[in-house]
C-alpha cells in the first residue's frame, strides 16, 4: 500500500476477488461534509498509481427505514384470527423453526440484549458499518431494526413479548442507518458482511418514497451479484427487500434496490386488499401482512427491552415476515439456490381473495394470476416448506439480450413500438423469470407524468412506470432519464413473439422528444442442474390513463443485432411523455425450472 499512508486507510474489504480500500481524505471525518465536497486534489494523484484500477471520492446517500407507526395489540397475522392465513403455524407444526439459518438484519441497529431476542443473536459477528465498529446497538430513540428483528427471530414460549416466524434462527445485527447518509462502500460491506455464514440478508430500508430514480452504485451492485454467485457455498444468499410505502401514486420500479433481479421484493396486504401504502410494483414477487391503520396494526419487539403494541405498519414489517418464511424453507432444504427460492415464492403465493385497489388482477400467458401491486399474492409458509423440501433445483439461468434502434418520433398522443423475438434470437430460453428493459426518455416537463407499459406476446400487460404525483411535482423542468426497469409478471411465459412498449403521459400539455439508444437483455448463470431451458422476453409500452391492449399498439420499425438486442426511440408531444424510448434493454433473466414447477403444479392447490 505504498500509494497510501497507513494512517489514511480506514477500511479494506473484498467483494469476490476485488479488494476495495476506503481512505480518509481530510482529517474531519464528517459524512455530511464529504457529501458536499468537490473532488479532492489527492484523488487525481491516486488515479496515477499503477496499483489502483480506479478511484472515486464517495458521497453519502440518504436511506430511510420503511415503516409507518401507530398502535396494535396481538399476533393476528400468525395465530389464525384472520383469513386468509400465511400458514406459518402449519409450517411450525411440520417441525420447522428456522433452526440453523443465519439472518443478517441491516437497519438502524439491534438491541442485542433484548430479552425476547438475545438468545438468538450472534453478538460475535454483529457489525456497525455506519460507525465502523462491532457494536450494532442503536442510538437512543432508534428502534426500527429491533422491531424488524422481532418478526424474524423473537423467541417462542418465553413469556416475553412476541414470537418470530423463524423463532430458532440466528440473528446478526448490522447497523447501516443513521442521521447522516451512507456511502456506496458502506452498503456493499453491509450486504456482504460475514457472507461465509449468512443465509439471508433482510432489508427494510431504501431511498425516499414518492419521487426520484435511485439505484445502488457500482460497488453495491457488485456486492449483490457476488452474494448470489458466491454466497452459501455457491447457492447464493437471499436478499429480501421491502418494496416501499409510497402508495399507489408511487412506483417501486424507480427503486433500483427493489427492482434488482438479485433481490426478492416484498409488499404488504391489509385485510382484504393491498395495504394503503403499497406501491404499484412490477418487480414485487409476493406480499405478507404488514399492518394498517385502516384495520389492524402489528406487534413486535422494540427498544429499550420492550414490546411495541403501537401503530406498526409498513413494508418494513412485511419484509421480515417474508424473511422468516424463507428461513423456514431453507431449513426444510438447505440446498435451495437463490433462484429456487424465487420460483417457490411464485409457485406457492396466491391471490387468496385480496383486491388490488389500483387495477384488476390479471392472468399471464402461463396461467399464473398476478397483481400490479401484490405480485403473485400472499405468501404461503406451508406451501414453501412442503414443496421446498423436495424441490428439484432449477437449471442454469440463461441470458438473452435484444436491442433495437428506431428513428426519433414526435407525437401528441401515446406511441408504441414493438419487436419480434424469434427462437433464433433466444434459443436457450423458453421459460421467463425476470424481464429487464433499459429505457432512455426525454420530457419537456413533469417527469412523473411519464407512463410505460410492456406487453408480452401472450398479451400480458405489466405497468413498468405509471403516474407519480410527487415526482411530477418535484421535476417540472425539461430533462431526460435513463433507467433499467424490471418485471416479474411474465414469469413462466415463453418469450417468442412480438413484444410491445407503450409510452404515454398522464398530463396532456407536455411535449416530449425522443432520441435513440440501445438495449440489451441478459440473465445471470448458475451451475446447471437440469436440461430444461427458460425463455425470456422484453417489451415496453406506454399507456394513457386507460389500460393498453396489444390491439391498440402501433408497431414501429425494429431491428435486431446478432444478439437479438432491441432498441427504440421516441419523440412525443404527449404530456410528459418520454421522448427517447429509443433504447430499451430487455434483460430477460429466464430460468429453466420447468420440470420442478410443472411437476408440482398438479398438487399445489391443496396449499391455496
Amino acid at each position: 500500500m505504498a500509494f497510501l499512508p497507513p494512517e489514511k486507510i480506514t477500511l479494506a474489504f473484498l467483494i469476490g476477488n476485488t479488494k476495495y480500500i476506503t481512505a480518509q481524505i481530510r482529517q474531519k471525518k464528517t459524512k455530511e461534509i464529504l457529501s458536499t465536497l468537490k473532488e479532492d486534489s489527492n484523488i487525481k494523484v491516486l488515479r496515477q498509481s499503477p496499483e489502483i484500477s480506479w478511484v472515486i471520492q464517495e458521497k453519502a446517500y440518504v436511506r430511510k427505514a420503511r415503516t409507518v407507526d401507530t398502535e396494535w395489540p396481538n399476533l393476528w397475522y400468525l395465530n389464525g384470527d384472520v383469513s386468509p392465513s400465511m400458514k406459518v403455524d402449519k409450517a411450525w407444526a411440520a417441525g420447522y423453526s428456522g433452526k440453523g439459518i443465519t439472518i443478517a438484519v441491516l437497519d438502524d441497529g439491534l438491541q442485542t440484549d433484548h430479552p425476547d431476542l438475545a438468545a438468538n443473536i450472534d453478538t460475535v459477528n454483529d457489525r456497525d458499518v455506519y460507525d465502523n465498529d462491532d457494536d450494532p446497538t442503536p442510538t437512543n430513540g432508534s428502534s426500527h431494526g429491533t422491531e424488524t428483528s422481532g418478526f424474524i427471530g423473537a423467541i417462542k414460549d418465553n413469556n416475553v413479548c412476541v414470537v418470530g416466524v423463524a423463532f430458532q434462527s440466528t440473528l446478526i445485527g448490522i447497523r447501516i442507518l443513521g442521521a447522516l447518509g451512507i456511502s456506496d462502500s458502506d452498503e456493499a460491506q453491509a450486504l456482504t458482511h460475514y457472507i461465509s455464514k449468512v443465509d439471508i440478508y433482510s432489508n427494510s430500508w431504501g431511498p425516499d418514497d414518492g419521487t426520484g430514480f435511485n439505484a445502488p452504485k457500482s460497488i453495491t451492485k457488485a456486492a449483490l451479484k457476488n452474494g448470489v454467485i458466491n454466497g452459501r457455498n455457491g447457492k447464493g444468499v437471499i436478499y429480501i427487500w421491502a418494496a416501499g410505502n409510497g402508495g399507489t401514486t408511487d412506483n417501486c420500479n424507480a427503486d433500483g434496490y427493489v427492482n434488482s433481479i438479485y433481490t426478492v421484493a416484498i409488499t404488504s396486504v391489509q385485510i382484504g386488499q393491498n395495504a394503503w401504502y403499497s406501491e404499484v410494483c412490477a418487480p414485487v414477487l409476493a406480499a405478507a401482512y404488514g399492518g394498517s391503520k385502516l384495520d389492524k396494526f402489528l406487534t413486535t419487539t422494540t427498544t429499550p427491552s420492550g414490546c411495541k403494541s403501537e401503530g406498526v405498519e409498513g413494508t418494513s414489517y412485511a419484509a421480515p415476515i417474508a424473511t422468516g418464511i424463507v428461513a423456514l424453507t431453507l431449513e426444510a432444504n438447505p440446498n435451495l439456490t437463490w433462484r429456487d427460492i424465487q420460483h417457490l415464492i411464485v409457485l406457492t403465493s396466491n391471490r387468496n381473495g385480496f383486491n388490488d385497489t389500483y387495477d384488476a388482477w390479471s392472468i399471464n400467458g402461463a396461467k399464473k394470476e398476478f397483481s400490479q401491486v401484490l405480485g403473485f399474492g400472499l405468501m404461503n409458509a406451508e406451501g414453501m416448506v412442503s414443496y421446498g423440501k423436495h424441490w428439484v433445483p432449477v437449471p442454469i439461468q440463461q441470458t438473452c439480450t435484444l436491442s433495437k434502434r428506431t428513428p426519433s418520433m414526435s407525437t401528441t398522443t401515446a406511441v408504441s413500438d414493438s419487436i419480434s423475438v424469434t427462437s433464433r434470437d433466444c434459443s436457450s430460453i423458453n421459460y421467463l423469470e425476470h424481464v429487464q428493459v433499459d429505457i432512455t426518455f426525454s420530457y419537456s416537463r413533469f417527469r412523473g407524468a411519464t407512463q410505460l407499459y410492456l406487453v408480452s406476446p401472450a398479451g400480458t400487460i405489466s405497468h413498468l412506470l405509471h403516474y407519480r404525483y410527487q415526482d411530477e411535482f418535484d421535476n417540472t423542468a425539461a430533462g431526460n432519464q435513463t433507467w433499467t426497469f424490471m418485471s416479474v409478471h411474465f414469469w413462466k411465459e415463453n418469450p417468442i413473439g412480438s413484444w410491445h412498449l407503450e409510452i404515454t403521459s398522464y398530463v396532456e400539455t407536455v411535449t416530449g422528444i425522443g432520441q435513440t439508444s440501445t438495449v440489451s437483455t441478459k440473465t445471470t448463470t448458475e451451475p446447471k442442474t437440469q436440461t430444461t431451458t427458460v425463455g425470456k422476453t422484453t417489451h415496453v409500452t406506454t399507456k394513457p390513463t386507460t389500460k393498453p391492449t396489444t390491439a391498440s399498439t402501433i408497431p414501429v420499425s425494429t431491428s435486431k443485432d446478432a444478439n437479438g438486442s432491441i432498441a427504440n426511440t421516441y419523440n412525443t408531444n404527449v404530456p410528459m411523455i418520454a421522448g427517447i424510448i429509443g433504447a430499451f434493454i430487455a434483460i430477460f433473466a429466464l430460468v429453466g425450472a420447468m420440470f420442478a414447477t410443472y411437476a408440482l403444479m398438479k398438487s399445489v392447490r391443496k396449499y391455496v
